[in-house]
This record gives structure tokens, sequence and C-alpha cells, in this order.
């Protein structure tokens, strides 16, 4: 079995970064992601509908919004709360109406109850946001905690309205702002708010199969063999310090770098360690170990003739060959390892440059693609 030259110059022109957009693909910017287009396109040629599509490292939920949206049952799973968290929220429609009403309590504070704030950063993290912009971030924080909503997914989506504008402040370039110390939050918020209810209004309200998303290891995925009809994911990345669970705060004035864990505090989860998210170190075992034992899981649940493809970097041809080999381990059958370049912009990715700067980072990922026989 083999891929024609005119498929696989088809899946590399699909894997080329171009900026995401419409649906709710725009909600948050989760690190080291692969562009919507990529599972949507894979979905349409390899699947129908109705057809099970499977994402074992479900980060912030691209493979599962594209299944949902062409009419595929989808499981994924992640051992990061935030990533399904993240998940939940890009394909659960809400109603729009309610989102403005609660909208305009938070930013209002029509809300009869007054409760004392609910401080959700360090110490390090005042010096680095300012005084203004982390009373905000609290301030919003206990009111987004005060919505009586009947059921969580409310105000979830405005937690990650307001993570996201987090995001935003701690960025290297908010301090080029003139008095940034000064500067609010508020507008950011706002502004995500309002397109984020615009984004999540154009989600099926009631879709034929709602995607499912699972936290727990993909050592032992609760299906039974040979039931998948597809696999598009993303592996952790060897040997990189993702943010996957942090923000990035970042401030040359003060000759300040630091991840913060206020995801953590807001979602009320203990961090996951840099082992678990796979910092693995020079020797790259407990990588190794754990990524075989994914794969392996991954070849049990794939029918037989279909397709699995797998987006990952690493920083040396080693590695590579490594992972090459362990998708052969697993007993699939390689059929190409195609070369992704990521754009300076970072439309694909945040590995690359940043502001024509050399961050040192990966300049292009690596799409897998293998077949069970």
């Amino acid at each position: 079995m083999t891929l024609s030259n005119d498929e696989i110059s088809w899946i590399t022109d699909l894997a080329k970064p171009e900026r995401d957009k419409g649906y709710t693909r725009t909600f948050f910017s989760y690190p080291a992601k692969f562009l919507a287009k990529l599972p949507r396109g894979l979905i349409e040629r390899y699947t129908s509908e109705g057809d099970f599509v499977l994402d074992p490292f479900v980060g912030g939920g691209t493979t599962g919004l594209e299944a949902m949206l062409l009419n595929r049952r989808f499981l994924g799973y992640d051992i990061n709360p935030f990533a399904i968290f993240v998940s939940k929220i890009k394909t659960t429609w809400l109603d729009p109406s309610i989102l403005h009403s609660y909208f305009n309590s938070i930013v209002h504070d029509i809300i009869k109850k007054k409760s004392p704030l609910t401080d959700v950063l360090d110490a390090e993290d005042r010096i680095c946001l300012g005084n203004k912009i982390s009373n905000e971030i609290n301030l919003l924080f206990t009111r987004i905690l005060n919505i009586k909503a009947k059921n969580q997914d409310l105000q979830n989506f405005f937690l990650l309205g307001l993570i996201h504008a987090i995001k935003i402040v701690g960025r290297r370039d908010f301090e080029e702002k003139p008095n940034w110390q000064e500067a609010s939050l508020m507008p950011i918020f706002k502004r995500k708010i309002k397109k984020m209810i615009q984004q999540i209004s154009s989600l099926p309200k009631d879709p034929q199969f709602r995607p499912e998303f699972k936290l727990a290891s993909n050592h032992q995925i609760d299906l039974e063999s040979a039931s998948v009809d597809l696999i598009v994911t993303s592996p952790p990345y060897k040997d990189k310090d993702v943010e996957y669970q942090k923000i990035q705060i970042q401030r040359r004035s003060l000759k300040k770098s630091k991840r913060s864990d206020v995801i953590s505090t807001i979602l009320k989860q203990n961090p996951l360690t840099r082992k678990e998210l796979c910092w693995t170190g020079r020797s790259g075992k407990n990588y190794w170990e754990s990524n075989l034992k994914s794969l392996n899981e991954c070849y049990r649940l794939l029918k037989h003739s279909k397709y699995a493809f797998f987006w990952v970097g690493f920083k040396n041809t080693s590695d590579l060959h490594q992972f090459e080999s362990q998708l052969t381990d697993a007993g699939f059958h390689f059929l190409t390892t195609i070369r992704v370049q990521l754009s300076d912009d970072r439309a694909a990715s945040g590995r690359s440059t940043h502001h024509g700067r050399h961050t040192g980072m990966m300049s292009h990922d690596y799409l897998f693609v293998v077949q069970k026989e």
C-alpha cells in the first residue's frame, strides 16, 4: 500500500500554514497546534458521515470541532484539563442572547450580591502585570464566578475569554504601549467576548454527533479494537517546554519573564509537571516509552486499511527517525513523512519567529502518514 504522488502533493498543500477563520476556530490559540484545514480536509477525504474519528492528544480540540461540523462521531483524549476545557467550549453552542445578558452583568456589575475579590494571581504576576490590570483580572474573575447559570458551560465561556485577555496583556509587545502600566485589560476582554459570542452562534445547536472529550491517558482508550475510521492528532513535542497549561508574562523593562500558573488557579486544577507534559531531558526515555504505548493503542483501535496522521516536531533527525521507527514498531505500515515549513508570523504555530527576531524555536514540523494493513 502506497500513496500516489498526487495524494502526497495534496496532503502537503493541505498542511501549508494559513490563518484559521470561521466558527470557533480562533477562540483560543492553543500552543503547538495544527490548522483546522488539515483535519477538515483529511476527514472529508478519508471518512464518510457517521464514521468514527479519534484524536488521542486532543489539545485545543481542532479535530473534534471539524469532525462535529462534518457529521462524524468523535472521541478525544488528553491528560491536560485545560485542553479538555478549551475543546468543550469550542464545540458547545450557547444561546447568544443569554451570553449577552451575562456579559452586561459582568462588565457593568449589575449583579446585586457583592463579593470580596478572589485573587488568582501570585505576587510575581502582580509585579509583571501591574496593579491596574491585576485588579481588573480579579474583578472579572469574581464577577464571572457570581454568574447564576444553569450550567457550567456559561461560566467557562467567560473564563476562557478572561484567560485569552491575560495572555494578550502578558505578551512582550504589550509593554510597547505608551504608559502600559496604566493600560486596561477591559477593552481586550470586551472585544474578545463580543467576537466569541458571534462565533459560537455559528455552531450547530443540535449537532448530529456531539464530540466527546475525556480527561485521561490515551494508553488505555475505552473503545473496541478496530473501531476507528481515522486518526488525526498532534503528540507532544519531545524536549520542548511548551506552555500547554501556563501563560508567559514577559516584561523587558522590569527584566522579568515568568510562566504564570493563573490558568490552573482559574480552573482550580493542580499544574501538570514538566515530566507529565513530556519535557524529558536528553535521554528522552520517558517520552519514547509513553509514546510507544500511545501508538500501540492507536494501532489497536484503527480499522484495517484506514489511515492515521501524526503532526509533531523534533529538534533533530535522530528523533525524527526514532518516531518513524516507533510507528512501524507499533505495527503501522509507514507511508511518508511530510516536512511542514511554519510561517514567520506564527499563523500555524508559536514556534518559529517573533516580530522578526529568531526565538531559537523550530521553524518546521512534520506530518507522519501511516496505514493499518
